[in-house]
């Protein structure tokens, strides 16, 4: 849901916030200030690295950042467009129409200009998106054989995660939230996930995995993966996103695969699709199996580009109408 921030009416305090925004900020505190912390602090860094970004573009040009005209918003797209792709690009016109939207400066990103701008580098980027390297069947059983015997706090609670998030085809955000009352142990010791009111059976390796991290972790309540200290000392904070990322990137580390070849946490539900894909699961099967409203997302990770644009366009439209 979009957020809907207050725009600053009173006269001496959007001068003093034009003031802070004009100027390259380290902390994200006039962020706070100006969205009313209705954002999350990660959402809120790349905020300020973005606008501080565009502020250095526009002392370089000697132009005005705050209000910025469609021409030097049009500029910067431009140069950016040199190095970065269309998330990117995207994320910058948010950025610079959120500042200018609540301090109640015309916004140069609603102007055509900026409009046809944008369009013309999704016509010369379409094709710019990457998949995450997928996380595969094969990678899990090499580190779980790696790693089976070590009593390592780390390596349990890691190798569990492993285990569960491939074989759930969980999102980072569902690993992190995840608590004890969402998992239930059966007799014969097998795992079965509840996420979202859906019930996620995991194999006998994955149950194993997890019962040996609820064991030497001793968590009863609360959330399941949590911070790990140097000291292998096992903390009350749950993991975030980045925690997340960091682990699957040890995973590519632990498997020494090439330099080019960095998992993230997205991996796992990239190559559970391509896993399933070759068992011959159909794109439809592999959307229920991975909980997406659409097949776009699992069309684009087994590879079937045309597939993925055409169920993009036909979910838009339907939204739409």
């Amino acid at each position: 849901m979009a957020k809907k921030i207050t725009i600053i009416e009173d006269d001496q305090i959007r001068s003093a916030s034009i003031s802070d925004f004009s100027n390259v900020a380290e902390s994200i505190s006039i962020w706070q200030r100006l969205t009313h912390q209705q954002y999350a602090k990660n959402t809120l860094v790349a905020f300020k690295n973005d606008w501080n970004n565009f502020l250095v573009f526009c002392v370089q040009h000697n132009v005005s950042p705050l209000p910025a005209s469609a021409e030097v918003v049009h500029r910067y797209i431009e140069k950016m467009a040199q190095t970065r792709k269309l998330a990117s690009l995207k994320r910058y016109i948010v950025t610079i129409g959120l500042v200018h939207r609540c301090h109640a400066l015309p916004n140069p990103c609603l102007s055509n200009e900026i409009k046809l701008a944008m369009h013309k580098q999704r016509l010369d980027k379409h094709d710019d998106y990457t998949n995450a390297h997928g996380f595969r069947d094969n990678h899990l059983h090499d580190l779980l054989e790696s790693f089976m015997r070590s009593t390592k706090a780390k390596d349990v609670r890691d190798m569990a995660i492993w285990a569960m998030t491939f074989e759930g085809m969980l999102k980072r955000s569902e690993v992190t939230a995840l608590t004890i009352n969402d998992i239930e142990v059966a007799q014969d010791g097998l795992v079965t996930l509840c996420i979202n009111d859906n019930l996620i059976g995991l194999s006998e390796v994955a149950s194993s995995a997890v019962n040996r991290w609820l064991t030497l972790s001793m968590i009863d309540s609360g959330f399941v993966f949590r911070r790990i200290d140097r000291h292998n000392n096992i903390g009350d904070n749950p993991l975030d996103h980045s925690s997340i990322y960091r682990i699957f990137r040890r995973a590519s580390q632990e498997l020494e695969l090439p330099a080019d070849i960095i998992f993230s946490g997205q991996s796992p539900r990239v190559g559970a699709s391509q896993d399933l894909a070759d068992a011959g699961l159909s794109i439809h099967q592999i959307q229920h199996q991975g909980r997406w409203r659409s097949p776009a997302m699992p069309a684009q990770y087994i590879g079937q580009r045309a597939k993925r644009d055409n169920t993009l366009k036909k979910f838009a439209d339907k939204n739409t109408k």
